[in-house]
């Protein structure tokens, strides 16, 4: 293997910029792993369906299948629109919100998207509008409408979004929006589905049992943190959702932008103590929409997540609306290149060691750790991680290996959820796992395949885990070590 592997997953939203097959093709070519779909930004239904078309199209033909996930919209509330695009409000103006939509926006007013929000709200309250760019504070309560004074000024243009860090709404996590496009998510079997806005676990598990009423028993549902009281539930939210996103915009927002590094240290290590994937999002490389080269700052922060082991960083404007979305997410996997081989160097030399305490143990998580200690003591060179599910190579991955895991599996779909693992190399195995009778056999088929990739060599170590009977998912319970031939 390679010592400039690339361990950390790279993600990549598609849009303007990219949502064509030459860039998509550039992409693949420079690292890209799991393409995200902002449902944001499709109007219909059919806007996301023609790129799921493009994306799996161009991964065919590439031979690389690429992880594909849906970001529902989420009841996202906006200010309405103005006569004139947009207004420029002063320190200690008055300025209006009503629930009347029919109203054009101006100087003194606007409508939001949201009218039941005016009943949700108390004086003394703060609205922040445009990422808390501008800040409103609650003076007067109406029956249809709020009079604010203004905080902080600026300037305000149609559609903005409105964040509510101190407000309860009832507004529900699920819009009728969200449940026109999860049915296309689920009629194409998605890996993920990401959920936008959640409070607590409730959220997640509605949003699964509209999965499961569609038919997509097996699409995960990514928890995107964005919101005080997602932290504030952080754990229990961990249980139910299958990946957790660090989505530090609008948590940002909600929490105050000095305390997002500690909340992302603390999601990353909540969701290591329960075997989740993990992503790190938004203004990753966000010099990046206008130049080709990202700040000294950025570098840091996207090797800093790394180094608290999350298993994938996120590229959202950069790629979607950027300049160069290839090189944006070439100069990721620069920085993931670089900073997974310095982990892996730590881990080796025992100048970190990683606190191996899941909060779940299992006797898969028993022989995981195992298998990575012999890996350890013995130089391997590659773990090999038979898996029906994916569990096996996610534990592993969650001990921070300082060699790579090839998991062989004979489900497509798995295959594409494991592009979300940090460190997992996801193979096909030529032939089904109920074809293979021995697990010498099973071990000899999945090395002649890996060697046909270029993924081993002749010579190298493996340690190898994986379940007998062979094929039944959860059932870690052997460990070998073989040597290429």
């Amino acid at each position: 293997m390679s010592e400039s592997l690339k361990q950390t997953k790279i993600i990549a939203t598609l849009g303007p910029a990219s949502s064509n097959e030459l860039v998509l093709k550039e992409m693949i070519d420079a690292g890209v792993d799991v393409i995200r779909i902002n449902a944001s930004h499709c109007a219909e239904p059919s806007d996301i369906q023609t790129i799921i078309d493009l994306v799996r199209s161009v991964s065919e033909e590439y031979g690389k299948p690429l992880g594909l996930f849906l970001d529902l919209q989420g009841p996202k509330i906006r200010v309405g629109t103005f006569k004139d695009k947009e207004i420029f409000l002063e320190l200690g103006d008055l300025f209006l919100l009503t629930s009347d939509q029919s109203i054009e926006g101006d100087q003194k007013k606007v409508s939001i998207s949201y009218p039941e929000l005016i009943d949700d709200l108390e004086l003394g309250q703060q609205l922040y509008i445009d990422d808390g760019n501008i800040r409103l504070e609650v003076v007067e309560k109406r029956s249809k409408d709020v009079v604010c004074r203004v905080l902080r000024g600026g300037r305000v243009s149609n559609n903005k979004g409105i964040n509510l860090p101190m407000t309860q709404t009832r507004i529900p996590t699920l819009t009728e929006k969200d449940l026109r496009d999860l049915e296309v998510a689920v009629s194409n079997q998605l890996e993920y589905v990401a959920h936008s806005f959640i409070s607590s676990s409730e959220d997640v598990l509605l949003l699964k049992q509209h999965i499961d009423r569609l038919g997509g028993n097996d699409i995960g549902v990514i928890a995107k943190i964005e919101r005080k009281s997602a932290v504030d539930n952080i754990v229990s939210i961990i249980k139910v959702a299958d990946v957790i996103m660090v989505a530090r915009g609008d948590l940002g927002v909600e929490i105050g932008i000095e305390n997002v590094p500690e909340a992302q240290k603390l999601i990353i290590r909540e969701s290591i103590r329960y075997i989740k994937p993990v992503i790190v999002a938004t203004q990753m490389l966000e010099s990046m929409v206008e130049k080709k080269l990202a700040t000294r700052a950025e570098v840091s922060d996207v090797a800093n997540a790394i180094y608290d082991r999350c298993d994938a960083v996120m590229l959202s404007g950069e790629t979607a609306m950027g300049i160069d979305p290839a090189n944006a997410v070439a100069m990721m996997k620069t920085i993931c290149v670089a900073t997974d081989h310095n982990l892996s160097e730590r881990k080796k030399n025992k100048f970190s060691q990683v606190k191996r305490v899941f909060e779940v143990k299992t006797m898969a998580t028993s022989f995981c750790k195992a298998a990575d200690a012999i890996a350890d003591e013995n130089d391997a060179d590659v773990m090999l991680a038979f898996t029906s599910s994916g569990n096996t190579p996610l534990i592993s991955s969650k001990l921070t290996p300082s060699i790579p895991i090839i998991a062989p599996t004979d489900s497509i779909h798995v295959l594409k959820k494991m592009q979300m693992y940090r460190g997992v190399i996801p193979i096909m195995m030529p032939q089904s796992f109920s074809e293979i009778k021995s697990w010498a056999r099973m071990i000899d088929v999945a090395i002649r395949s890996a060697k046909s990739d270029g993924l081993l060599k002749a010579g190298d170590k493996v340690v190898v885990t994986a379940g007998f009977p062979i094929g039944i998912p959860g059932g870690t319970n052997s460990i070998r070590m073989v040597t290429v031939q």
